[in-house]
């Protein structure tokens, strides 16, 4: 599945732009973006750009605290930017891994006081060494209920499957949990193939 802010188009995963980062010492790094804001498949047809600022803190080994911000400018009259704050903390052990992160969006589609929030939790512990099991549960609410009929709960479990170095097969079941007063759950059951060279 897709991170929390790709998934639920707080952000896109990959865009068009520059990045510039720089570690400071073996605990902390910061790091700067200016891309089009709008993916790398889109062409950029507005005038704003999306400027984003990180700082990624490893205070222990394995451990680690991500704060991130970011502005999307706009570009169009009558239209507001909208804002990205996100926090992140997660520790990676050899036996099993636990994350959780919190994300905040001002101003969603550029509509005023269309704010959204919501929160993932995840972990996957080794149950041998070629196997492992992983657990997922996001929560999406907007401010005022305005976007109530897309908020949504989801959980994902899974089990993954390391068959050599380069392929790895991953199981999963997934629930969904509509907040719109009236929509069922839905289920389904996936199955992710991943082949590295």
């Amino acid at each position: 599945m897709k991170s929390f802010q790709d998934e639920y188009k707080f952000g896109s995963s990959a865009d068009l732009g520059i990045s510039a980062a720089y570690r400071f010492a073996d605990w902390i790094s910061a790091d700067a973006i200016i891309v089009n804001g709008e993916g790398y498949k889109k062409i950029q047809k507005n005038e704003g750009l999306n400027y984003g600022l990180g700082v990624t803190l490893t205070p222990v080994k394995g451990f680690q605290i991500r704060l991130y911000g970011g502005l999307n400018e706009c570009g169009e009259e009558g239209k507001r930017d909208t804002g990205n704050l996100a926090a992140f903390a997660g520790y990676k052990h050899e036996k099993f891994t636990i994350g959780a992160e919190y994300n905040y969006m001002m101003n969603a589609s550029y509509n005023e006081d269309a704010d959204q929030s919501g929160y993932s939790i995840f972990a996957s512990v080794n149950l041998l060494k070629e196997i492992s099991l992983y657990v997922r549960f996001d929560d999406l609410y907007s401010k005022n209920d305005w976007n109530k009929v897309k908020d949504e709960s989801a959980a994902i479990l899974g089990i993954q499957f390391k068959l050599g170095e380069y392929v790895k097969i991953a199981p999963d079941f997934r629930m969904a949990m509509p907040k719109a007063d009236g929509v069922k759950n839905s289920y389904s059951a996936c199955i992710n193939c991943y082949f590295g060279f």
